[in-house]
């Protein structure tokens, strides 16, 4: 588990990021997200940074939405240090094989390299993509999954 005075003491001014995991894959533990987002605005202020948090949750993210929050405490872009988000929607989401999500708290964090310009039905729109994209059906599924478990079924998966 991440300690946020570890955190304190290994970050300079060429770090450019921090990554919090939520359910490590040997443990299930979660790093204290909140904790070590309260390290990042304390170094930041002082020094001129702007550090951030990715929220690794590829294991936990269809976990700790549905446990008490004051067991898991805040770890989502509640917290201001928070830029990103990941989340395997195959794991704990019940999902296809290979559904996963990557969310930006804003879209200026997002780089411009990922996005791309198209040209449709004569207007202009960002498409984003990365290596390893698969088709739709992933999607489609979580999205089923989530309209018949809805909160209370998924609730009740992990409590």
């Amino acid at each position: 588990v991440l300690r946020p005075e570890d955190v304190r003491a290994a970050v300079d001014d060429k770090t450019i990021g921090v990554v919090c995991i939520l359910g490590n894959h040997y443990s299930g533990h979660y790093d204290p997200v909140a904790s070590v987002g309260e390290v990042l605005g304390e170094l930041n202020r002082a020094n001129g940074w702007q550090v951030g948090i990715h929220v690794d949750a590829a294991s936990g993210g269809f976990v700790m939405p549905f446990q008490p929050e004051e067991e898991v405490g805040l770890c989502d872009f509640r917290v201001p240090a928070v830029l990103s988000m990941s989340a395997s929607g195959h794991k704990f989401g019940v999902s296809m094989c290979g559904t996963g999500w990557v969310l930006w708290r804003d879209r200026d964090d997002l780089s411009e390299h990922i996005a791309i310009s198209v040209s449709y039905l004569g207007g202009k729109a960002d498409s984003y993509t990365l290596n390893f994209s698969r088709p739709a059906s992933g999607s489609a599924v979580q999205m089923y999954k989530f309209l018949r478990l809805g909160r209370d079924g998924y609730t009740l998966n992990f409590s």
